[in-house]
């Protein structure tokens, strides 16, 4: 009998569940119901969210790259102890148009970096990983850092410490001076490379080669990052 009345109590529970259940699925629909009305009612004021576009940093001729390599041991030695190592990148998005930033720390004496345009060239005046390109070293990207302060000296960089500074430390006094970054960004809208020297697969994939050059005075050994960020735009 006990048993009997077991079974039947866990019979109820089960019964008591399923249309726990039930109400909880229909108050659902009926809800979801009413969104979807409001949302056919109201089509025209919405408006479609895309997603980001792709984009990302390669190396020479597209190649994966997580990191240029600027070893002095392979840089080009001129008046003074200056160093000068120059790079080949691309810049490979589904945009038409790209902006660039370099961001940077100023350990290294009379560093300095610039940014050409550059086109696959079969005799070029620039070579990196097994690719030649062209490129006019008397016309550099142009662009401004947005957080450089004035030293009195043009030997070393450093950050704006009276007005930029505190946006990215709390304490100032205990923040070494040369590892604050400096923030570099390109004064144009870069558009995708439509060089005729360039395959049919890195035309659909917008690649744009640029040469990075990197530039210092040799003096005791330093150590300085250096990162290349690129962001889809929508035009120039």
């Amino acid at each position: 009998m006990r048993e009997h009345i077991s079974k039947k109590k866990s019979n109820q529970k089960k019964i008591g569940y399923s249309l726990l259940a039930i109400i909880v699925t229909a108050t659902l629909l009926i809800r979801f119901s009413r969104a979807w009305f409001y949302k056919q009612n109201h089509m025209e004021s919405l408006m479609e969210v895309k997603p980001p576009a792709d984009i990302s940093i390669l190396g020479p001729g597209g190649s994966e790259m997580t990191s240029l390599e600027l070893n002095s041991a392979n840089a080009e030695k001129g008046d003074n102890g200056k160093l000068t190592i120059r790079r080949v990148i691309c810049v490979q998005s589904d945009s038409d148009y790209h902006k660039i930033e370099i961001v940077h720390t100023t350990n290294l004496k009379g560093l300095e970096f610039k940014l050409f345009a550059a086109t696959k060239s079969e005799n070029g005046n620039v070579t990196d990983g097994g690719y030649s390109y062209q490129y006019d070293p008397n016309s550099p990207i142009s662009g401004t850092y947005v957080n450089r302060g004035d030293m009195g000296t043009t030997e070393y960089k450093s950050a704006d410490k009276k007005t930029k500074y505190s946006q990215n430390f709390s304490d100032t006094d205990k923040v070494q001076l040369h590892a604050e970054p400096l923030y570099w960004k390109a004064a144009e809208v870069q558009k995708a490379s439509t060089d005729d020297n360039i395959t049919i697969d890195e035309k659909v994939n917008h690649r744009t080669y640029y040469v990075c050059e990197v530039s210092w005075t040799e003096t005791t050994k330093e150590t300085d990052v250096f990162y290349v960020l690129a962001e889809t735009a929508k035009s120039k």
